[in-house]
């Protein structure tokens, strides 16, 4: 049986998992040889897909039309961030034999709109401990500049308006707190990206923000872990997350930081909850057209005031050695339990379902719960 995976490797978060997944799944000594890394928009996908056999597995991780061409087993990857979906995204997740889902609350929405919970299994993401630790991270106790670090598209959603506004009520008049933001957009045109920066700078500057700092334009992971490794706390006020990359490699680089706690990062934050700072928010309708006409009308979101933002702020720089300890604690926690080889094993014991092996009944429950205990029958 061959395993074929659909993605594309990309800047996009959707490209990061593509990738971690994808080199994650070819390192299991399981799987070694029977992995194939598909590009959508590759020139031979049609033939490839006409090629494929009954028994084999084709994995989705984007959507595209070469899955009506596909014989054999069918996955599909869900990802998204608001919890009422629109009937043409669950149809097309509907027309597979199995459906991971990065999250138990991702898992839970899938189920509220429709979707057979028997082929859903909770597959998550993961991080890069090879890249992603907090070896080498700089402790800047003499260092007279505290910096406060958020990463994320550029986009109503992510909560950068608010964080903005609470970063000036806490920090405006204070030289010596600074925040940074990576906030490119990377999608459309050249000039739909230019458009995108011009508006950022525009409201930092509309703000009177002298100490606010955006970084634009594509870096390596390497650089990206510097800028985690080197920023004295991560700030994460996003109203919804179909996993959040950045919050994760920023807990794994030993980073304290202060997020929000709703959607798909709870899968992680919900084990070291007691080690991060937790804003408070309200749920809300989702009002952001852009958002809207993506995912269809409806669903809620979570708001974070730029009061409770400010308060929390301050609370991490005024209790920063404390913060720290506890940050190391949940790197390690997170590095131990959700590396890219984790989200591949559960990978590998979802596809046991599909029959890569005898204990097809056993490894569907397994699949279903991984944490319940089952008999000397099932192992891997």
């Amino acid at each position: 049986m061959n395993v074929y995976l659909f993605g594309q490797r990309n800047l996009t978060g959707g490209g990061k998992h593509f990738a971690g997944m994808a080199d994650a799944m070819s390192n299991l000594s399981e799987l070694s040889g029977n992995i194939n890394e598909i590009n959508v928009e590759g020139k031979k996908i049609h033939s490839i897909a006409h090629s494929i056999r009954p028994e084999d597995v084709s994995i989705f991780f984007f959507p595209t039309i070469t899955e009506q061409f596909v014989r054999g087993s069918i996955v599909k990857w869900a990802i998204f961030e608001s919890n009422v979906l629109s009937d043409e995204y669950l149809s097309y997740l509907d027309r597979s034999h199995l459906i991971w889902a990065p999250s138990a609350w991702a898992a839970s929405v899938l189920e509220k709109n429709g979707l057979d919970g028997e082929k859903i299994h909770v597959v998550p993401e993961g991080v890069d401990p090879n890249i992603y630790n907090p070896f080498g991270r700089a402790i800047q106790e003499d260092n007279p500049i505290f910096r406060f670090l958020m990463c994320g598209k550029f986009e109503a959603r992510k909560g950068q308006n608010e964080l903005l506004q609470g970063f000036k009520l806490a920090f405006e008049q204070d030289p010596n707190v600074e925040l940074h933001l990576k906030a490119d957009y990377f999608w459309g045109s050249n000039e739909q990206v230019q458009i995108k920066r011009n508006e950022l700078i525009s409201q930092i500057e509309s703000l009177g923000l002298k100490n606010v700092k955006p970084i634009f334009g594509a870096i390596s992971e390497r650089q990206l872990s510097f800028l985690y490794k080197h920023a004295d706390a991560f700030v994460f006020p996003s109203r919804a997350e179909g996993w959040g990359l950045p919050l994760i490699e920023a807990i794994a680089c030993g980073s304290p930081v202060a997020s929000t706690f709703y959607s798909g990062h709870t899968e992680y934050l919900s084990q070291i909850r007691d080690k991060i700072t937790e804003f408070s928010h309200e749920i809300m309708p989702i009002d952001c057209p852009e958002f809207i006409s993506f995912w269809g009308n409806g669903g809620d979101w979570a708001i974070v005031e730029p009061n409770q933002i400010a308060e929390k702020l301050l609370e991490l720089k005024n209790n920063f050695l404390l913060k720290n300890k506890l940050a190391l604690e949940a790197s390690n926690f997170v590095r131990n339990n959700f590396s890219w080889r984790h989200a591949a094993e559960r990978a590998l014991l979802s596809l046991q379902s599909l029959g890569f092996c005898r204990y097809k009944n056993c490894y569907t429950a397994m699949a279903r719960n991984p944490d319940r205990q089952f008999g000397s029958g099932a192992s891997i």
